[in-house]
């Protein structure tokens, strides 16, 4: 697809209008430009962004727009379009084969892939010639995707896993990007964009993201039954399970679900639901308040949660009063959910923290379940169930997790602030991959010396003490102390004073280490203190 089509161009009209009938993702994959720019739909601002960016899915009304993409208040791309309900999108302001802006627009099929699979949707939007597209599994090639030009899509259908992406100049055994590693969930689609300039450090992959199917999981809350039930969609058994048993992420294609229990054959407990498209949703069989079986749903939140934390729902689900659940981090503050009664839920966010969970009847310290050991973990939601009878004294409490990592990392940006005197720091690529090689440099220190490179994890406070700390009470006048320190390594300087250091950030580490901060310090003799420093460059 070479042209923009009518259908993209109403990517952004965000939440102004209360329908929500199409989803479309917008992409920045213009290198080079002096400035984010800004992007408007029907004169209004929605947001600014830079190159590798994306936003969305955004959910918005079908109808006609005009759209806008300003640098600087100037207007270089501008599309009067329309956007049809029910569809998904993506568009991608990006560089012609012969480097001219441009907006393209690509609409993702939404047909669910035969399970297990995932689907690969390959877009060449680069300033590059045609490239054959290479799919590596332990080093050997499993699928090419041949002559791919600029404007081009192909997609494709293939098994679930994590892959390493090669960009072949056509028809040649020479790379031109890559290889670069991504993980396909099963019933996920991705749209892998190539952007920037052959070539050139902006050339790269951009991957979105496209939700195709949904997933379900089921729990067993009903104690005492004289057997294990059987669990139906549209009338197909699924599995059979027993109390406190879980199933976890079933992934089934969007729809309306009669959801049934059977027991010996017959069915006991039933409901209909619809899932769609992205959805994640638990079903429980429980007993309600009377201690009467029930079946019941749940939405669950995966919306991205803030650095350093997790996300905890308690559910009430048991036969039983209002409880108040008692989350008691080491060395922190206890956090209490107050007076959750049967069939209610509650959902916050969490640290990462040692922490002991008790059960109370609501407003009481009288402990009826607990303490029961928990660590969450980074990026991870987790459900807790109470299911029973605290009466019958079969009363316990269940917990599900998921973990929200993007099974496709988002790409890691850099930032360059703060104070030098003397060298300058840098990144190559500027932005790169989880898990890709990287380097950090400093540039214009003192040949052949002695440098050290730091690493901090913020860039506002070092030990109680707020950020930069001036060296020139040290003897190096100009001279800051940029970010804090948890790690640094030595190095030595080329005849020309500059000093590399390469780096990776691993793919297990998403979510824990970012932002991040870099600084390098070179020995000098220009200053007493012997030592001349660059400004910090931040890994966001």
């Amino acid at each position: 697809m070479n042209a923009f089509r009518p259908i993209g161009a109403a990517v952004l009209l965000l939440a102004l209008l209360p329908a929500q009938d199409a989803k479309v993702t917008v992409l920045h994959g213009v290198p080079g430009l002096p400035a984010p720019v800004q992007v408007f739909a029907n004169g209004n601002q929605l947001f600014s962004f830079d190159y590798g960016d994306q936003r969305g899915p955004l959910s918005l009304p079908a109808g006609a727009y005009q759209l806008d993409v300003r640098l600087n208040g100037s207007t270089i791309l501008s599309t009067n379009a329309n956007v049809a309900a029910g569809l998904d999108y993506s568009v991608v302001a990006n560089l012609t084969a012969t480097g001219t802006p441009t907006l393209s627009a690509f609409a993702n099929g939404l047909t669910p892939p035969t399970l297990p699979g995932a689907r690969l949707y390959v877009r060449h939007t680069a300033q590059a010639p045609a490239v054959d597209v290479l799919l590596e599994q332990n080093g050997a090639t499993v699928a090419t995707i041949p002559n791919v030009v600029n404007g081009a899509e192909v997609v494709a259908d293939v098994a679930p896993g994590t892959y390493s992406v090669r960009l072949n100049v056509a028809g040649t055994a020479t790379t031109a990007f890559g290889p670069a590693p991504v993980a396909l969930e099963n019933g996920n689609g991705y749209a892998v964009f190539a952007t920037g300039v052959a070539s050139t450090p902006s050339f790269r992959l951009q991957v979105q993201p496209v939700a195709l199917t949904s997933r379900v999981s089921v729990v067993h809350g009903i104690p005492g039954l004289p057997a294990p039930v059987t669990v139906t969609a549209n009338g197909a058994p699924l599995f059979s399970f027993d109390y406190r048993d879980v199933r976890s992420q079933l992934v089934v294609p969007p729809g309306t679900y009669n959801f049934g229990v059977l027991l010996n054959g017959s069915q006991v407990l039933g409901r209909t639901d619809t899932v769609g498209r992205g959805d994640d949703v638990t079903i429980v069989a429980h007993l309600n308040a009377a201690g009467s079986p029930t079946l019941s749903a749940f939405a669950n939140d995966l919306s991205a949660l803030p650095a350093l934390s997790s996300r905890v729902t308690v559910r009430h689900l048991a036969q039983a009063p209002a409880v108040d659940v008692l989350a008691q981090p080491v060395n922190g503050p206890q956090i209490t959910i107050p007076n959750l009664t049967n069939g209610a839920s509650a959902t916050t966010t969490y640290g990462i923290a040692n922490t002991a969970l008790r059960i109370a009847p609501a407003g009481t310290t009288t402990v009826v379940f607990g303490p029961v050991g928990f660590r969450p973990q980074i990026n991870v939601s987790y459900q807790f169930f109470a299911v029973g009878s605290l009466a019958a004294g079969n009363f316990t409490v269940l917990s599900l997790q998921r973990d929200l990592t993007p099974a496709v990392p988002a790409e890691i940006g850099t930032t360059i602030g703060g104070w030098n005197c003397g060298p300058t720091i840098s990144a190559t690529p500027a932005n790169f991959a989880y898990g890709q090689a990287f380097r950090v440099r400093a540039s214009g220190g003192s040949a052949n010396a002695m440098a050290i490179v730091q690493f901090g994890d913020s860039r506002t406070s070092s030990n109680g003490s707020p950020l930069p700390i001036s060296l020139a009470g040290f003897g190096a006048p100009g001279c800051f102390l940029n970010i804090s320190c948890i790690a640094n390594l030595m190095a030595v300087a080329d005849n020309t004073g500059a000093v590399d250091f390469d780096f990776t950030v691993p793919r297990a580490v998403f979510g824990q280490v970012l932002p991040g901060y870099f600084q390098i310090g070179t020995m000098t003799t220009s200053n007493a203190l012997g030592l001349q420093t660059t400004e910090w460059l931040e890994l966001r």
